[in-house]
């Protein structure tokens, strides 16, 4: 039987302690969820919470390497840079 909800002990995120949304994109500089992903992260079940930190790129080998270039692009969209 597979748990929706597994114990708080468990509990995974992908928070960087860097809160800040992003005016450009609406997603958190720090962990690239959106405002609405973040005030019910508690209240998501174990699978919706997956699927959000599979939409971050997190699981992959490329994780840093993918961060780092949406990191880039919106440090250049805040600059007003297109690059």
């Amino acid at each position: 039987m597979t748990e929706k909800n597994p114990p708080s002990d468990m509990f995974v995120s992908p928070c960087q302690s860097k809160c800040q949304l992003d005016a450009f994109t609406g997603e958190c500089i720090g962990c690239g969820r959106t405002s609405k992903e973040i005030a019910t992260w508690t209240r998501m079940t174990h699978y919706e919470r997956m699927q959000v930190m599979k939409r971050l790129g997190y699981g992959k080998r490329t994780t840093t390497q993918n961060r780092m270039a949406r990191e880039a692009t919106r440090r250049n969209a805040l600059n007003g840079r297109k690059d």
